[in-house]
Protein backbone atom coordinates (compact mmCIF):
# COMPACT_ATOMS: atom_id res chain seq x y z
CA UNK A 1 0.00 0.00 0.00
CA UNK A 2 1.10 3.26 -0.93
CA UNK A 3 1.52 5.90 2.20
CA UNK A 4 3.45 9.44 2.59
CA UNK A 5 5.78 10.84 4.63
CA UNK A 6 2.74 10.90 7.40
CA UNK A 7 1.96 7.54 7.06
CA UNK A 8 -1.15 8.41 5.35
CA UNK A 9 -2.69 6.13 2.90
CA UNK A 10 -3.52 8.77 -0.33
CA UNK A 11 -4.10 9.48 -3.63
CA UNK A 12 -1.98 7.63 -6.65
CA UNK A 13 1.70 8.84 -7.64
CA UNK A 14 0.11 10.98 -10.94
CA UNK A 15 -2.18 12.83 -8.86
CA UNK A 16 0.16 13.78 -6.63
CA UNK A 17 2.74 14.74 -9.20
CA UNK A 18 0.06 16.64 -11.62
CA UNK A 19 -0.76 18.79 -8.25
CA UNK A 20 0.07 22.69 -8.30
CA UNK A 21 1.12 22.92 -4.68
CA UNK A 22 3.42 20.08 -2.40
CA UNK A 23 1.11 18.12 -0.23
CA UNK A 24 0.62 19.71 3.12
CA UNK A 25 -1.44 18.03 6.46
CA UNK A 26 -5.18 18.01 6.23
CA UNK A 27 -8.13 17.54 8.22
CA UNK A 28 -9.15 13.31 7.97
CA UNK A 29 -12.58 14.15 6.70
CA UNK A 30 -10.90 16.30 4.15
CA UNK A 31 -8.42 13.79 3.36
CA UNK A 32 -10.72 10.69 3.06
CA UNK A 33 -12.38 12.81 0.98
CA UNK A 34 -9.52 12.99 -1.38
CA UNK A 35 -8.73 9.49 -1.35
CA UNK A 36 -12.68 8.19 -2.10
CA UNK A 37 -12.64 10.52 -4.94
CA UNK A 38 -8.93 9.10 -5.83
CA UNK A 39 -10.56 5.64 -5.55
CA UNK A 40 -13.45 6.61 -7.73
CA UNK A 41 -11.44 8.14 -10.94
CA UNK A 42 -9.07 4.32 -10.28
CA UNK A 43 -12.35 2.13 -10.00
CA UNK A 44 -13.58 3.77 -12.93
CA UNK A 45 -10.72 3.07 -14.77
CA UNK A 46 -9.85 -0.33 -13.92
CA UNK A 47 -13.44 -1.60 -14.51
CA UNK A 48 -13.46 -0.07 -18.12
CA UNK A 49 -10.09 -2.09 -18.29
CA UNK A 50 -10.09 -5.75 -19.93
CA UNK A 51 -7.92 -8.75 -19.03
CA UNK A 52 -4.83 -9.03 -21.74
CA UNK A 53 -4.42 -4.82 -22.16
CA UNK A 54 -1.79 -4.14 -19.50
CA UNK A 55 1.49 -6.13 -20.49
CA UNK A 56 2.21 -6.08 -16.81
CA UNK A 57 -0.65 -6.70 -15.09
CA UNK A 58 -2.65 -8.92 -18.17
CA UNK A 59 -5.37 -10.13 -15.90
CA UNK A 60 -5.90 -6.39 -15.13
CA UNK A 61 -9.61 -5.45 -15.79
CA UNK A 62 -13.60 -7.11 -16.17
CA UNK A 63 -14.38 -9.46 -18.85
CA UNK A 64 -16.55 -8.61 -21.40
CA UNK A 65 -19.92 -9.96 -20.09
CA UNK A 66 -21.56 -9.69 -23.49
CA UNK A 67 -22.53 -13.61 -23.23
CA UNK A 68 -26.22 -14.25 -24.69
CA UNK A 69 -26.24 -17.45 -22.89
CA UNK A 70 -25.83 -15.96 -19.08
CA UNK A 71 -29.34 -15.15 -17.70
CA UNK A 72 -30.32 -12.02 -16.37
CA UNK A 73 -29.96 -13.38 -12.80
CA UNK A 74 -26.38 -15.14 -13.30
CA UNK A 75 -25.13 -11.92 -15.50
CA UNK A 76 -25.80 -9.50 -12.74
CA UNK A 77 -24.20 -12.54 -10.00
CA UNK A 78 -21.35 -12.92 -12.09
CA UNK A 79 -20.27 -8.90 -12.76
CA UNK A 80 -21.09 -8.30 -9.08
CA UNK A 81 -18.29 -11.35 -7.83
CA UNK A 82 -15.84 -9.80 -10.87
CA UNK A 83 -16.18 -6.37 -9.86
CA UNK A 84 -15.73 -7.32 -5.67
CA UNK A 85 -12.64 -9.78 -7.19
CA UNK A 86 -11.17 -7.11 -9.22
CA UNK A 87 -11.41 -4.33 -6.66
CA UNK A 88 -9.39 -6.53 -4.04
CA UNK A 89 -7.02 -7.43 -5.92
CA UNK A 90 -6.01 -3.92 -7.47
CA UNK A 91 -6.95 -1.48 -5.34
CA UNK A 92 -4.91 -1.65 -2.47
CA UNK A 93 -6.04 1.27 -0.38
CA UNK A 94 -9.83 -0.33 0.23
CA UNK A 95 -10.47 -3.53 2.69
CA UNK A 96 -13.83 -5.98 3.40
CA UNK A 97 -15.07 -5.25 -0.48
CA UNK A 98 -18.96 -6.06 -0.55
CA UNK A 99 -20.71 -5.67 -3.54
CA UNK A 100 -24.35 -5.43 -4.25
CA UNK A 101 -26.65 -5.27 -6.98
CA UNK A 102 -29.38 -2.19 -7.07
CA UNK A 103 -32.70 -2.33 -9.36
CA UNK A 104 -32.25 -0.51 -12.25
CA UNK A 105 -34.31 3.35 -12.52
CA UNK A 106 -36.19 1.85 -15.33
CA UNK A 107 -33.36 0.95 -17.95
CA UNK A 108 -32.92 -2.39 -18.51
CA UNK A 109 -30.26 -2.54 -20.41
CA UNK A 110 -28.20 -0.33 -17.42
CA UNK A 111 -26.59 -2.72 -14.05
CA UNK A 112 -26.38 -0.34 -11.02
CA UNK A 113 -23.96 -1.58 -8.24
CA UNK A 114 -23.00 -0.40 -4.86
CA UNK A 115 -19.76 -1.03 -3.61
CA UNK A 116 -19.38 -0.73 0.37
CA UNK A 117 -15.54 -0.36 1.36
CA UNK A 118 -13.46 0.61 4.40
CA UNK A 119 -10.79 3.11 3.30
CA UNK A 120 -7.39 2.89 6.09
CA UNK A 121 -6.47 6.04 6.48
CA UNK A 122 -3.08 6.21 8.84
CA UNK A 123 -3.97 4.14 12.14
CA UNK A 124 -7.84 4.83 11.63
CA UNK A 125 -10.69 3.62 8.87
CA UNK A 126 -13.43 4.87 7.50
CA UNK A 127 -16.27 3.20 5.75
CA UNK A 128 -17.56 4.05 2.51
CA UNK A 129 -20.05 3.69 -0.73
CA UNK A 130 -19.18 4.27 -4.15
CA UNK A 131 -21.98 3.62 -7.03
CA UNK A 132 -21.33 2.34 -9.69
CA UNK A 133 -23.63 2.33 -13.40
CA UNK A 134 -22.83 0.23 -15.96
CA UNK A 135 -24.14 1.75 -19.11
CA UNK A 136 -23.74 0.93 -22.60
CA UNK A 137 -20.39 -1.01 -22.21
CA UNK A 138 -19.22 1.28 -19.58
CA UNK A 139 -18.77 1.75 -15.74
CA UNK A 140 -19.09 5.32 -14.07
CA UNK A 141 -19.38 6.67 -10.44
CA UNK A 142 -22.63 7.85 -9.88
CA UNK A 143 -21.43 9.65 -6.26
Amino acid sequence: MATNSNGLLGTRLFERLAAPHPPVWQAEESRLAEVVESIKHHLVELLNSHPGNCACAPELGLLDFNDATIGVLDLELSVQQAIRQCIERFEPRVQHVDVESLPSAGDPLQLRFQVHATVALGKASAHTTIDLLLNNKRYQCLN
